[in-house]
């Protein structure tokens, strides 16, 4: 009897169970392979991108994309149609079921819900799947086989291990988590409405999608305070159009990338795929672009959001078209980038892509706006991460302008690092130490994109990983549709490998 354990029962975690539960009973294997699936939280399916309450955290990709089933994006609008729950309040947005945004919790009650039905089918099968509550922190090898270590001092002994660890704890700002006022990470949501009063004056550091999430907390409890996002450039992220608009790309493609490289010999340059963009936003214009003017975004935060609200409201400009359009292209062009040019893009165009592939909901942006209106929120580009400061109850922050904002209290929003050992994971750090994961200079560890596999010195073959823990040989683990793609690869090789040593 095989045993894989998979490591984290959030959205991965699960789509991960079901995946290997389809594949190993397809092939006949489910009397000869069993899993454990070890989870900290009570409840499979939820982690902390799900399991959070507030009306205002909502997902920033429409429903059709949300399917929990590798090549059953639409499997979660279809559960939306048939459940009838355009009446229920964890819906937003006026359009058809397919492009509607829910709240983050609703979709963790699906993934729970999809984890109970398969957990009931594999007891119906007599495929044994184990889950357990507690929290894995190292893993060892013994005679071949892993030792998974759990908190409680268990120990697991498996065959393959899946690491499906969410998105870990940024370890950054770390020098403050002495103070009371100052809070390291902005979940659970419930820390945030207990220890913050709602006339405080509240810092947060970071203004992308954490960011907003922060201000959606403080919002939906109606928080009277000021509110003042820092962040390096000062950029909220765009705005989602309810629906965007379909372009077909005849510039940015894969085709025309391809014979770049037939031609040159190369891998695909940082500069070259900047100039198809150009070419591809002036064909999507219909004229020559102003490109100082047109990238620059130099008006104030709010001028822009109400701009970006009615960009999107009209079905989106060209670049979130653009952007859209090469959502399942973009990480085939990332695979194609050697590892000097993906380094050079995440320096120079990293933040304009990232505002730009990944808005904000409509609905949260116009309660940003209204907050704008109000004159309770401001965002400001800091200094550097040497610009805050603390004394006494209060901290302060250095603006690019030289100006010092004075705040109550600071929220740590700038989001999970991409470096592994700025990630806030024992088991990580453990993994590192051994030498069964090593870091990829773009970000997270080095993985081999077409099975899942980790490459490392020590670590063998049978440690698969999937979502953040890939951020740099990937370039969408943060969308779960992505991630349900690569788990699909994972549960075929895994699977491969254990009817070819049957």
């Amino acid at each position: 009897m095989k045993n894989i354990t998979i490591i984290g029962g959030g959205a991965n975690g699960v789509s991960a169970f079901i995946e290997l539960f389809i594949q190993v009973t397809t092939a006949g294997l489910e009397r000869k392979v069993q899993v454990t699936i070890v989870e900290k939280d009570d409840k499979l399916g939820y982690g902390l991108a799900f399991g959070t309450p507030q009306p205002g955290h909502i997902l920033n990709t429409q429903a059709d994309l949300m399917g929990i089933f590798a090549h059953e994006p639409a499997h979660f609008a279809n559960w939306l149609k048939k459940q009838g729950h355009r009446k229920n309040q964890n819906v937003k947005g006026t359009g058809d079921m397919d492009n509607a945004y829910t709240t983050r919790i609703f979709y963790g009650d699906y993934i729970a819900e999809q984890a109970e039905i398969y957990l009931k089918r594999a007891k119906a099968l007599h495929f044994p799947v184990q889950v357990l509550k507690d929290h894995a922190m190292d893993i060892d090898t013994q005679k071949g086989r892993y030792q998974v270590k759990l908190e409680s001092g268990e120990i697991i002994m498996s065959d393959f291990v899946i690491l499906a660890l969410g998105t870990p704890k940024p370890n950054n700002f770390t020098t403050f988590r002495k103070h009371q006022r100052f809070l390291d990470f902005p979940w659970p949501a419930s820390r945030i409405k207990t220890k913050i009063p709602t006339e405080a004056h509240v810092g947060v550091l970071g203004s992308s999608l954490s960011a907003i999430d922060t201000v959606m907390t403080l919002v939906d409890n109606n928080h009277q305070g000021k509110i003042t996002l820092f962040s390096p450039d000062g950029k909220l992220p765009r705005v989602q159009p309810l629906e965007n608009k379909a372009y077909e790309r005849i510039y940015l493609t894969l085709e025309n990338i391809h014979k770049i490289k037939r031609k040159t010999l190369k891998k695909p340059r940082v500069k070259t795929l900047l100039r198809l963009l150009m070419d591809e936003v002036e064909h999507y214009e219909g004229h020559p672009v102003d490109w100082l003017q047109h990238t620059s975004r130099e008006s104030s935060a709010k001028a822009l959001l109400h701009w970006d609200i009615s960009c999107a409201e009209e079905g989106g400009d060209a670049l979130l078209n653009i952007a859209d359009a090469m959502r399942y292209d973009a990480s085939t062009i990332w695979s194609w980038m050697g590892t000097d040019q993906k380094l050079l893009f995440k320096k120079w165009v990293g933040s304009d892509w990232a505002i730009n592939r990944h808005p904000m909901p409509l609905h949260n942006a116009k309660k940003l706006l209204r907050l704008f209106d109000l004159g309770q929120l401001e965002v400001c580009a800091m200094e550097d991460g040497d610009a805050v400061s603390h004394e006494k109850d209060t901290f302060s922050v250095k603006t690019n302008q030289n100006k010092l904002v004075s705040v109550d209290f600071l929220v740590n929003a700038t989001g999970s690092s991409s470096a592994l050992d700025q990630m806030e994971s024992p088991l990580i750090h453990n993994l590192m130490e051994r030498q069964f994961i090593q870091p990829y200079k773009v970000g997270g560890a080095i993985i081999n994109e077409r099975t899942m596999q980790v490459i490392s010195p020590r670590g063998g073959e049978g440690i698969y990983a999937v979502g953040h823990i890939a951020n740099g040989i990937l370039m969408d683990i943060n969308a779960v549709w992505y991630n349900v793609e690569t788990i699909g690869t994972l549960a075929r090789d895994l699977i491969f490998r254990l009817v070819e040593k049957d």
